[in-house]
């Protein structure tokens, strides 16, 4: 029995030698430098992943930053309301682009949902002038001219429309108030004057002396601001149709000495605002346009407005434009913005005597 006993423990001896060694490499200081490079390792993973994050953010506030830089126009612009508050763009679009009831039994047509392009003009039509793109010889226009009044009532009177005929002779002969049941797409004319203004009234207006115009100046613009401008503008328009096709058989523009008052009045009114505090300050003019859209190559290359071109200072009644005065037929809305830098680059309304007294109007160049 005796003998048994050292037998058992030479053979387990071996074994727990090894289990020794083994445990001789896990000393004190190796535990505490494995935990260091963990910890180092745990601190560079905390750093990398913070410089990330910061990284992100920067590039998160330029991502913003350029999206709100080429960000559609309806999304980054708000409009002051009457209460004096910011509201935007998009809310007014959304206000104003509500239809009104259609009546039961009513007929839209459908082409007032029509689309059209944007038709712009070429440079050289603006260096050549106005009577050169209407395509009438010079001596014709300036013996018009010379008649006044009277050249652009016969202009009307034989090729303009029972619109335009109407417009015409409120503007020449009849005095505010004369058409105040008449309510027209932009509103109700020369509404909010003091009723019994006339022709010769508008011309006795402070600006009108101080730009020198005449009675016919001041009855073309009058004229121009009213209904009868669809007619002014859309004979110009189809005469850069015309000139697209290679020129051939171009039409002859119906209100050549009309459009050449409406020219001629625009210029001197420069003098008005030469005279204002802010003539050398930049203002933003709005322009809207219902049903029109632009293409690429106006945006490579841009273009000449083929008529002469109203805008406003209000971009609410750009809008109001744009959108066709909430008629229900707009199916695309188009907006400008342009800067004018100083005053030859923009001329006051007419006189402020357009038919429309509650749009401020500023006519560009």
């Amino acid at each position: 029995g005796g003998g048994g006993r050292p037998r058992h423990r030479s053979r387990s001896a071996p074994f727990a030698t090894r289990q020794v060694a083994a445990g001789d490499g896990l000393t004190a200081d190796n535990l505490i430098a494995r935990i260091k490079v963990g910890a180092i390792t745990l601190g560079v993973l905390v750093l990398l992943c913070t410089i990330g994050g910061f990284v992100a953010n920067i590039a998160a506030v330029v991502a913003m930053r350029r999206a709100r830089a080429f960000a559609p126009l309806a999304l980054r612009i708000h409009i002051e309301d009457a209460a004096g508050t910011l509201v935007p763009l998009s809310a007014v679009l959304a206000a104003q682009s509500v239809r009104k009831p259609v009546a039961s039994g009513a007929r839209v047509a459908s082409t007032k949902f029509e689309v059209r392009r944007l038709i712009t003009g070429r440079p050289v039509d603006a260096a050549l002038g106005v009577i050169a793109f209407c395509n009438v010889p010079e001596e014709e226009v300036w013996a018009g001219m010379s008649e006044g009044v009277a050249a652009i009532e016969r202009e009307f009177e034989r090729l303009g429309t029972d619109d335009d005929r109407k417009c015409l002779r409120y503007v020449l002969h009849g005095q505010t108030g004369d058409l105040a049941h008449h309510k027209w797409p932009n509103g109700v004319m020369d509404e909010g004057r003091p009723p019994g203004l006339a022709l010769a009234d508008f011309c006795d207006d402070a600006s009108a002396q101080l730009a020198g115009l005449r009675p016919p100046h001041v009855a073309a613009l009058r004229l121009y601001t009213s209904a009868a401008f669809r007619s002014i503008n859309g004979h110009l328009r189809e005469q850069e149709k015309s000139d697209e096709s290679g020129g051939q058989n171009q039409p002859v523009y119906p209100f050549p000495v009309t459009l050449s008052f409406i020219a001629d009045g625009l210029r001197r009114l420069r003098a008005v605002a030469a005279t204002r505090k802010d003539a050398n300050e930049a203002i933003d003019v709005w322009r809207g346009m219902r049903n029109v859209e632009s293409d690429a190559d106006f945006y490579a290359k841009g273009g000449t407005e083929l008529a002469p071109m109203s805008g406003t200072t209000s971009l609410t009644v750009a809008v109001q434009y744009a959108l066709g005065h909430a008629q229900g037929d707009t199916a695309h809305a188009l907006l400008f913005k342009i800067v004018a830098r100083q005053e030859r680059e923009r001329w006051s309304s007419a006189l402020g005597a357009g038919p429309y007294p509650q749009f401020t109007t500023v006519h560009t160049r």
